[in-house]
């Protein structure tokens, strides 16, 4: 027997459920056109979640970045409280780790800095992720890489016994803060990078294997890692590991973007970028979404077995930055002609 959703949705085959939802393969109808679906069960929420998670389901759905898998729809029907986000044909980075495929070192650091690059768009609008993962981290089959499944339930995780059963069952890709009982933040998003990232440098010897007793680790020791235990690797990537895997939050990077700009420069990078901030905040008033608007031109392609990333030189937004300065630098000689006398 078919189930519908809204009158607009088919809900098809189950994929995954948790404590809290079950997640759906869906398809609009008429079209058949793929989409995800994710329904929370009835008794882990109430009326004030309800209200606070319909707020964040709108200000998910206003983001448009290639990055970031499209929130299409979320509210609350006679099935519950449920989102409805596009299907992203690809491989997820679980799929890859788990194929053991060797990924390398520049390949891990392009994905990083890709989701880096995404999270930036997003944490400038006062939003974290809250659930990165290997499993939520696809590489679409035109090669870009998108973002699924952001936290809506974050709320839910803030109430006991709830809180208990998402340490135990997801605490390996939690933060240090999380697992004492703390929000997420932003910097709760650089450090799961950070776990990832070591995760695809050093598959064989995995930070979440006893996990349990990693768990413990992250509470125990000021970082998770140390430069003698990741000796291996270029001298950059170990201060980037070092950084990024800090027990306190305030000794990690202050923001995604030093991350990215550290390995996208191949050194620790601390100070601020001006430029940087400016990008981000013009990104997110005016970004482009879906892979369909991907550039053609995309260049500096990267194979990750069948699996590619790719990323836009972004040429117009080049342009406009200069315009910007331009206009400045003109406004500046302007008012010293002018006053200067």
């Amino acid at each position: 027997m078919e189930r519908f959703l809204k009158s607009r949705y088919k809900i098809g085959d189950k994929i995954s459920e948790n404590p809290f939802s079950v997640t759906y393969q869906g398809s609009f109808i008429g079209t058949d056109k793929p989409v995800i679906i994710k329904i929370y069960k009835r008794g882990t929420l109430n009326s004030g979640l309800i209200k606070r998670m319909k707020q964040k389901v709108r200000e998910l759905s206003l983001i448009n970045h290639h990055g970031i898998a499209k929130l299409l729809d979320g509210d609350y029907g006679w099935q519950g409280f449920y989102y409805v986000r596009e299907y992203v044909k690809g491989s997820s980075l679980a799929e890859i780790l788990d194929s053991n495929q060797e990924i390398g070192i520049d390949k891990a650091a392009t994905i990083i800095e890709e989701a880096c690059a995404a999270l930036a768009v997003v944490h400038a609008r006062g939003i974290i992720h809250g659930e990165l993962k290997p499993s939520n981290i696809f590489i679409g089959s035109k090669g870009v890489l998108r973002l699924t499944d952001f936290v809506i339930e974050g709320e839910i995780k803030d109430a006991m016994p709830q809180k208990v059963v998402a340490v135990l069952g997801e605490g390996a890709y939690t933060s240090p803060e999380e697992l004492v009982g703390k929000p997420a933040s932003a910097s709760s998003d650089i450090y799961v990078l950070g776990i990832i990232l070591y995760e695809m440098l050093c598959p064989k010897e995995s930070l979440n294997k006893k996990e349990l007793f990693n768990k413990f680790n992250k509470l125990k020791n000021p970082c998770l890692v140390k430069h003698e235990t990741v000796a291996f690797l270029p001298r950059y990537l170990q201060d980037i590991l070092v950084k990024a895997l800090q027990r306190d939050p305030l000794l990690r990077f202050k923001n995604i973007a030093q991350f990215r700009e550290s390995l996208e420069k191949k050194a620790l990078v601390l100070a601020p970028n001006p430029t940087e901030e400016f990008v981000t905040i013009f990104e997110n008033t005016v970004s482009r979404y879906g892979e369909d608007e991907i550039e053609k031109e995309s260049e500096s392609l990267k194979d990750l077995g069948r699996v590619r990333i790719r990323w836009s030189k972004e040429k117009h937004r080049n342009w406009i930055l200069a315009a910007v300065l331009a206009a400045a630098v003109f406004s500046g000689l302007f008012y010293a002609f002018l006053f200067g006398r």
